[in-house]
Formats: C-alpha cells, sequence, structure tokens
C-alpha cells in the first residue's frame, strides 16, 4: 500500500488431535486436510491475475500440542526424530499439492530444522525431476497409506518410481 506495507491475508485452519498418530495416513483424514488446505489457499476474489497472486507461507500445523505423528517409528530417540521428520514432510507434501492446484507458490517455513529442509529437499527435487504432477503425490499417499510401509513417507516416494503409479 501506500505505506510500504506488504498485502498479505492470514488464514487459520483447524487441526485435528489424533489419540492414534497412524490414523492420519488414513485416506478420509488426508482427503480432509487437502480440502481444508486447497480452500484456505485457494484465492478468494473473483478475478486475480497470477502474476498477482502472492504465495503462502507455512509450517507444520497439526504437529506438538494436536498429536502429530511425532512416535510414528517408536520410543528409541533416533526413530522419534525421523518420525517427526516423516510427518513433517507428509504435511510439507499435502500443502504443497494444495498450493499447487490452486496456483499459489510455497514457502515451508521448517524453524531452522536442518533434516527437514534437506529431506524436503530432496523428495521436492525428485518429484520435480520427474515431473510429478499432484495427482502422482495423491497416488502416493493413496499406496503409502494401504501399504503399511514400514518405510518413512519420503523413503516410499524416493524408492517407488513414478511409472509405478500409473494404472
Amino acid at each position: 500500500d501506500n505505506w510500504g506495507r506488504k498485502w498479505c491475508h492470514l488464514v487459520a485452519m483447524d487441526a485435528v488431535f489424533f489419540r492414534d498418530p497412524t490414523v492420519q495416513y488414513d485416506m478420509r483424514y488426508v482427503k480432509r486436510e487437502l480440502i481444508k488446505a486447497y480452500t484456505s489457499f485457494y484465492p478468494q476474489a473473483t478475478k486475480i491475475e497470477r502474476e498477482s497472486m502472492f504465495g503462502i507461507v507455512t509450517g507444520s500445523w497439526g504437529c506438538g500440542a494436536f498429536n502429530g505423528d511425532r512416535q510414528l517409528k517408536g520410543k528409541i530417540e533416533q526413530n522419534i526424530e525421523q518420525s517427526i521428520i516423516q510427518i513433517y514432510v507428509f504435511l510439507a507434501i499435502i500443502q504443497l499439492m494444495a498450493a499447487s492446484e490452486a496456483g499459489r507458490s510455497l514457502i515451508y517455513a521448517a524453524y531452522l530444522d536442518k533434516k527437514l529442509v534437506k529431506s524436503f529437499y530432496e523428495v521436492y527435487e525428485y518429484l520435480f525431476n520427474q515431473r510429478a504432477r499432484v495427482w502422482h503425490l495423491y497416488r502416493y499417499l493413496e499406496r503409502y497409506s494401504t501399504e503399511n510401509s514400514r518405510k518413512s513417507l519420503f523413503e516410499y516416494i524416493l524408492k517407488t518410481p513414478i511409472s509405478s503409479l500409473y494404472p
């Protein structure tokens, strides 16, 4: 504006508390999170030029007090750390999908978590190089939720070729 302030919108979303953290991989909850994120990220104005839409700054919502999947792999300290990264990558992928469909750029605030940044960058780079589309990511989540993989989500994505996602 004329005072030099950056134009922005603040959006607040609900978070679901999971007594059993593994439940959040059920596709019913994945769909709920996708719809919630997409609805929040989609520009509300009727005619906004793509160039003038500002990006979304987001982070690991639903973790912490809402029991984000911090102990999926057990209670050994290094596994807890790996599980935290896993759920953050899961949330980042959901948010990446929603932002992509809404036509918005995404800045994922990792709050100085270098392992998360490295893990997500590796997954993002792989998906970018494979020319992944949002529906590919959806299929990854769908398959991951039904296969009960012992791999973390990002390991699963990195080891599952996109070509295997085609019907």
